[in-house]
């Protein structure tokens, strides 16, 4: 499925009468199912008033990385570089956290709602060097939509 059609999806799945929750589980099983390269999707969110991500809907194994301080692994770094962060190989981070012995890369993009980051989204692949600029602009397209919830 391109990008194209799958952006398409997501905005269908954003105008649904559903709760919110619902369309995040949605869209990351979207991407999981549709990106031969994604194989653990999920949201992260600021944890209240803490210096925290919290996790939220996700599709793939589980983790037992529900909260990651701000800071820590390549999600806690999005959370204060605001920024993307693209990793085509886990092993030559020193600051990452590893979420199973099988991912090999990771892309977060942080979620901005009036320019403020409210949290972010995170992609594992069990593959070296999977990701392009086309999925950088698709899930940048995704944490705008999300954004608007």
């Amino acid at each position: 499925m391109g990008k194209a059609v799958i952006k398409n999806k997501i905005n269908q799945i954003i105008s649904k009468q559903v709760a919110d929750n619902k369309k995040l589980q949605s869209i990351c099983d979207l991407l999981r199912n549709e990106i031969i390269h994604y194989d653990w999707v999920g949201f992260y969110f600021k944890n209240g008033d803490k210096q925290e991500l919290k996790l939220a809907q996700f599709s793939g194994k589980p983790t037992e990385h529900t909260i990651i301080p701000f800071g820590k692994g390549i999600c806690g770094q999005v959370a204060l570089s605001n920024q993307n962060f693209v990793v085509q190989d886990v092993s030559e981070q020193d600051n990452y956290i590893s979420c199973g012995f099988d991912v090999r890369s990771e892309i977060v993009v942080p979620i901005f709602k009036n320019d403020i980051n409210i949290g972010q989204i995170d992609v594992d692949s069990h593959q070296r060097s999977p990701f392009t600029k086309e999925d950088e602009e698709l899930l940048e397209y995704v944490c705008e939509k999300v954004a608007q919830l």
